[in-house]
């Protein structure tokens, strides 16, 4: 009967112990800078997607996999990317490699989701809160005849846990 005491007491401890994930993400912002129409060179830029999660304790451990999304913009083309500025567009394209071969999107048309973990330590019987960096690589091709504006676009970015 005190077999029966101890388990109780150690599920007990370990349920109380439990606490669900949790993440939150954001990101700089990613700025192209001026382009030349029409016959420009491609123009290049980056930014950075900061997750931070506190993981779920579970058989001694502290650990969250996660996926990262990018939506196709307010503006998309057939599944493209683009800027906009009044009637103007400018296509675009996001990546989770710098060489810009692995096309950063929402698992469909767009291009792959972007997995990560992160692992933690424990206080008492609490998982301490961590966080890893992803860059996302952009990239204007070159030779877009648009006219003069402000071009922009909106993105939405998902992380899913």
């Amino acid at each position: 009967m005190s077999a029966r005491w101890w388990f109780a007491a150690l599920l007990a401890l370990w349920a109380s112990a439990a606490q669900a994930h949790s993440c939150t993400v954001s990101a700089t912002p990613l700025a192209f800078g001026s382009y030349v129409s029409p016959q420009g060179p491609r123009v290049d830029s980056s930014a950075t997607v900061q997750v931070r999660c506190t993981p779920t304790y579970l058989l001694l451990a502290c650990e969250v996999a996660y996926t990262l999304s990018l939506s196709v913009g307010q503006t998309p083309g057939g599944g493209v990317r683009q800027l906009s500025a009044g009637t103007g567009r400018l296509r675009y394209d996001l990546f989770s490699d710098a060489a810009r071969t692995q096309p950063w999107g929402d698992g469909g048309a767009s291009g792959s989701v972007v997995g990560g973990s992160i692992s933690t330590g424990l206080l008492g019987l609490v998982c301490l809160q961590g966080g890893r960096n992803h860059t996302v690589y952009g990239r204007v091709p070159a030779a877009q005849n648009v006219p003069v504006g402000v071009y922009q676009d909106q993105l939405v970015l998902t992380i899913t846990y």
